[in-house]
């Protein structure tokens, strides 16, 4: 690992956050934050983590930058204050803010840099490496964490997506969805034809070999995702509606979680626990193939459908026009 390459990117990556926090151009500042997304995984890489590289580079670079740009058209101009706030209180002043964030990034960084100076490793992940493919029946160390040894923990975190998609559909529910059929124009739209069979092969590759290759529901579920909102802008709400409507969306990210659910109680029904894999109903199957690592494929499978189809139906809630008594807004 080249020490030198790592400084130079941690510096880049310091950099271009501080211009995302203080840039007034909210267009700019979304994209210095995508800028800082994509130093970051490449940094993961560098660092040996191909499963969070991925993910930061799909989720933070990708997926929020689309969905800040969505959040973006829908706001208006205002202009800015002769002077500072008063009322604000002092910690949220700019030179508090960016004392505190100065304090957060050393650490962060200093953190991080010693990662890349370890050379030993400590009880927990050479067991892992060590035992994972006999516990496990995966290839994919971070899959089988993820979906076998802390597997609850997913879990949980496939609920913070559900709550997610719960308060924003709640929160816009008076609002009515924008049908356009026009979209971009005819190049884009035939260069889109041509790349979107490839995209969904690289999302479907992500999420069925995520216990075998780095990737997993998460990652593949978010490429997916992308895929439903890129269809939308390029050719139009209605055009993606007509194929894949918010109610189909909502079917397939209730099925995801119940699969998840059925999985996990197959575990206890066996006698075993909650979530157990080869200790319950589940074969290790042969080292390497598809169909091996017990209940993760299925366990990835469940996710994918709960991610994808949770921030595609987050995307449609915020491009919502929501219909206020004396204010109309303009799609």
């Amino acid at each position: 690992m080249s020490e030198p390459l790592l400084a130079f990117f941690y510096f880049f990556i310091l950099v271009t956050a501080f211009v995302a926090v203080f840039l007034e151009d909210l267009l700019s500042s979304f994209i210095a934050l995508s800028v800082t997304g994509v130093l970051m995984a490449t940094v993961f890489a560098l660092l040996r983590a191909p499963d969070v590289a991925l993910t930061q580079a799909i989720i933070n670079s990708g997926l929020v930058t689309s969905l800040l740009l969505v959040a973006y058209s829908q706001t208006r101009r205002t202009p800015l204050p002769s002077e500072e706030c008063p009322e604000c209180p002092f910690w949220l002043q700019w030179p508090s803010a960016a004392l505190v964030c100065t304090l957060f990034a050393v650490f962060l960084f200093r953190g991080l840099y010693s990662l890349a100076c370890v050379r030993e490793l400590g009880s927990a992940p050479a067991h892992f490496l060590a035992n994972t493919l006999e516990e496990t029946g995966a290839l994919n160390v971070v899959a089988a964490i993820l979906l076998d040894y802390r597997a609850f923990d997913t879990l949980g975190e496939t609920t913070v997506i559900f709550t997610a998609v719960s308060g924003i559909s709640l929160l816009l529910a008076g609002g009515r969805y924008v049908h356009s059929g026009r979209g971009l124009s005819f190049i884009v739209k035939r260069g889109m034809a041509l790349l979107t069979p490839f995209i969904l092969l690289y999302a479907a590759s992500i999420l069925f070999l995520g216990h075998l290759t780095p990737g997993g529901g998460f990652q593949g579920g978010s490429v997916f995702a992308t895929v439903a909102i890129l269809i939308c802008v390029v050719y139009g709400t209605s055009f993606e509606a007509a194929r894949i409507s918010p109610k189909t969306k909502e079917t397939l990210e209730s099925g995801g979680a119940l699969l998840f659910i059925v999985v996990g109680l197959s575990g206890a029904a066996w006698g075993t626990g909650f979530l157990a894999n080869l200790s319950g109903p589940f074969l290790p199957g042969t080292p390497g193939s598809l169909f091996s690592g017990g209940n993760m494929l299925l366990l990835n499978l469940a996710v994918g459908l709960k991610v994808g189809a949770g921030l595609s139906s987050i995307f449609y809630a915020m491009i919502k026009i929501l219909e206020l008594e004396g204010d109309s807004w303009q799609s």
